[in-house]
């Protein structure tokens, strides 16, 4: 008991310092963009099992809740900012481009998986994590140095952001494709009826927030309210085998489409995003049993997503038309490589799948690095100062 209460006050103390240690070092530009999770997750793993043992097995079970309430919360969040008044905004050659590139990252993701032998639903889910990128890498640079080319900077913000839609739109079939419910986990309900069911409860939810967020004013009862609904998307989903990400990515949808103030519920949304992210990856890093690593699935990751970054890139240059923006050149393709917060929560909803396959969760992960620091560098090199014909700096 006493072990269990040490280890939920020092995974709180984890989750509220780790955030603002990450803020002082971004106010002083000492800051990489998607790479303090894996921070977290080694954290985790220190903490756990292997390392100082203070997360055993009975508290992790305990602690369980955490996880599902975290991945909905970031499903929350994530879909809270699918505005549909500002998409339709957007021309009908930006959605075209923010749609289907993602595909030139995920098509060859989920090829290799079944030809690697993986399971449906596993190669599928890999498509889904290769999918979703991070906006917030050009964010950063943005804010690091004066930036020369806004309009390929733009045009690139907009892919990555899209992005994550079809992302988690796959990731639903893919969970779906998982439960033990489906048919092609040892049940008998079809997957795409379990997609009908993840998109219900999130639905469902989000329309009763609409309605109980009218009249509400502080601050506090938005966050009240949005708590109590993740938790109840975690328990709904978690009852019938299914992600809660997704879900909550519904119930954030309708919300932001539906809510008479979203902004606000935005900024509420993204003030306990962060604290719940490091909360759930140290958990997530103190379960990890082994030190094994898929390397096929590593160089899937890691090469397969790089030339579909390329392809992608050809894809914008030849869509776009612009060569103020452009100049038609495929380094451009290579800043769709970063991943962020999505990602990561992707990959750890699908941890479970991973039980049978040692070595796949290290393996992606790593994948994932080596994508983020590959794609950063890249991006300071050809988008910031080449795109628009200047020599690099």
């Amino acid at each position: 008991m006493l072990r269990g209460t040490v280890a939920f006050l020092v995974l709180v103390a984890f989750a509220v310092l780790g955030t603002e240690l990450r803020e002082a070092l971004a106010r002083r530009g000492l800051r990489a963009p998607a790479m303090e999770g894996v921070f977290f997750l080694a954290v985790g793993f220190a903490l756990g099992g292997r390392g100082l043992g203070l997360f055993p097995a009975d508290v992790l079970a305990n602690l369980r809740v955490i996880v599902l309430f975290g991945l909905g919360w970031i499903g929350l969040v994530f879909g809270i900012q699918v505005d549909l008044r500002v998409l339709r905004r957007l021309s009908v050659r930006n959605r075209l481009v923010g749609l289907v590139t993602p595909l030139f990252l995920g098509i060859p993701i989920a090829l290799g998986g079944a030809a690697f032998g993986l399971s449906g639903a596993l190669s599928i889910g890999l498509a889904a994590v290769a999918m979703a990128s991070s906006p917030s890498s050009l964010e950063a640079l943005a804010r690091e140095r004066r930036i020369r080319d806004r309009d390929a900077l733009g045009a690139l913000k907009l892919v990555m952001a899209f992005a994550g839609i079809p992302a988690v739109l796959l990731f639903t079939f893919a969970a779906a494709m998982a439960s033990p419910l489906g048919d092609l986990g040892g049940g008998e309900v079809p997957a795409w009826h379990l997609v009908l069911v993840t998109a219900a409860v999130g639905v469902v939810v989000g329309y009763s927030l609409v309605v109980l967020v009218r009249g509400v004013q502080r601050h506090i009862h938005l966050l009240t309210l949005a708590i109590g609904s993740v938790c109840l998307i975690a328990g709904a989903t978690s009852v019938l085998g299914l992600s809660a990400l997704p879900a909550g990515a519904f119930a954030g949808a309708v919300l932001v489409n539906r809510a008479v103030f979203p902004h606000r519920m935005l900024r509420v949304a993204n003030w306990l995003e962060r604290p719940m992210l490091v909360a759930l990856l140290v958990l997530v890093g103190a379960s990890w049993g082994g030190a094994r690593f898929a390397v096929p699935v590593f160089v899937l990751m890691a090469i397969a997503r790089t030339a579909g970054a390329f392809a992608g890139g050809f894809f914008v240059d030849r869509v776009m038309h612009d060569p103020r923006a452009i100049h038609r050149r495929t380094g451009l393709g290579w800043g769709l490589l970063p991943q962020g917060e999505l990602a990561l929560g992707l990959l750890v909803a699908m941890i479970s799948s991973f039980a049978a396959r040692p070595g796949i969760f290290e393996a992606v992960l790593s994948a994932i690095i080596v994508n983020n620091l590959v794609g950063g560098w890249w991006m300071r090199r050809r988008l910031v100062w080449g795109v628009d014909g200047d020599s690099a700096a």
